[in-house]
């Protein structure tokens, strides 16, 4: 009888999700094997496969949920009354994330022209993240922390774009604090004419 995975299900996907995410990060989409996942938690290949049927499937798992992400950074660094002083915190807790994080992205920007899977899951996730972003700008609207003629979608967008960019840059060597103040200088001019 195969190995398996110990502990209840959600946390047997969990553990088999953190060891796949660094598995992608070191090895990529292409070297990333399930045969290399399976080793390093110390289970057969089977094991693995009765959470997630496939490498992409486990790889489409890892790049998910991304709205949801952005909901709670949002939540967590808005709260205050400083707009420009939450998108510090903001990228600094985006550096603060573990490198195979950053590396999971690179990876799926540079498996979706190619993967159709992929593609759609990254996909899904832009048009959720520039919902939850442009609907949060709604929010600060109300509250009377911008101005109600900025156009939320467009600037939501415009900062997806702004961290991508920043966050590849980081990747490709860009320091940090000049990459802060990429992002920092890139917020001020999207947003800046319209905080109150």
């Amino acid at each position: 009888m195969p190995k398996v995975v110990a502990g209840y299900k959600e946390e047997a996907r969990k553990t088999i999700l953190q060891t796949a995410s660094k598995v992608f990060a070191e090895d990529g989409y292409q070297g990333a094997t399930m045969d290399e996942v399976a080793k390093r938690l110390g289970v057969s290949k089977g094991a693995v496969y009765q959470y997630f049927p496939s490498k992409e499937a486990l790889f489409q798992e890892l790049c998910g949920n991304v709205a949801q992400k952005v909901e709670e950074m949002l939540k967590l660094h808005f709260a205050g009354p400083s707009i420009m002083k939450a998108a510090e915190n903001l990228i600094d807790a985006e550096f603060d994330k573990m490198e195979e994080r950053r590396m999971l992205l690179f990876e799926a920007l540079a498996e979706a022209p190619r993967n159709p899977g992929v593609r759609k899951t990254m996909r899904n996730n832009y048009v959720a993240s520039s919902k939850v972003l442009a609907d949060f700008f709604d929010e600060l609207k109300k509250e009377g922390r911008l101005k109600k003629e900025m156009d939320s979608v467009a600037t939501a967008r415009l900062l997806i774009a702004l961290k991508h960019g920043v966050t590849v840059s980081a990747i490709q060597g860009l320091p940090r604090d000049d990459a802060k103040k990429v992002w920092m200088d890139g917020f001020s001019l999207a947003l800046g004419e319209f905080i109150l």
